[in-house]
């Protein structure tokens, strides 16, 4: 049987993102921003946050003593594919009996804080992570060759089906050390962190502080 959510709550701070990438990407992140005291949970793919989400709740160590949360925060972050992002989380977080914020990227002012962070961010041209990270490092001398081998591939019959995606498995491969994924991409440094692409996602993290 699939575990659902992780074992034990352990910490104030406790974030729900799609997958293992994003998982590793926030593990990098929030310590550069001086964010301590968290808790990043996988819960496998965006179609899993309406089962693994209230899950979350009954997960020991999240009400200490009952009844009483011992999670301060507590954020979902996930792609703007498909669907409505916000509305399908925020729905999520009322079935839950908790209160939602009024936006996208935002957190309420209820117990504990619920924020939801959608990928990109507002104002941010893309659906996803992915997007956020190539337009950090716009400025490397690598993305020439990323924008040239996107255009080739997209004249092919059988062209990908997620091009940032491939843009980032394409910047991955023009380090110096090749990795084959967005958070191994963070935790060897190769996305840019001080970029002003990232100043809305961490405007929206401050709050944890």
């Amino acid at each position: 049987m699939e575990q659902i959510g992780p074992t034990r709550i352990i910490s104030k701070k406790l974030l729900a993102v799609e997958g293992r990438d994003e998982k590793v990407f926030f593990e990098k992140l929030l310590p550069l921003m001086s964010i301590n005291d968290f808790q990043v949970v996988d819960v496998g793919g965006k179609t899993k946050f309406p089962i693994k989400f209230p899950a979350l709740l009954k997960t020991d160590g999240f009400y200490n003593p009952p009844q009483t949360p011992m999670v301060t925060h507590l954020v979902i972050i996930r792609d703007n594919e498909e669907d409505n992002a916000f509305e399908s989380v925020k729905n999520i977080v009322l079935k839950a009996d908790l209160k939602p914020p009024k936006e996208n990227a935002q957190f309420s002012n209820g117990t504990p804080r619920v924020g939801i962070f959608i990928m990109p961010g507002p104002k941010m041209e893309g659906t996803m992570i992915e997007d956020l990270c190539l337009k950090s490092v716009e400025p490397n001398p690598a993305m020439k060759c990323v924008t040239s081998f996107a255009d080739c591939i997209s004249k092919l019959d059988d062209k990908p089906t997620n091009m940032p995606k491939a843009k980032v498995q394409a910047f991955l491969a023009a380090q110096p050390e090749i990795v084959t994924h967005l958070g191994l991409g963070a935790e060897k440094g190769y996305w840019d962190f001080s970029s002003p692409a990232f100043d809305g996602l961490k405007a929206f993290l401050n709050d944890l502080k």
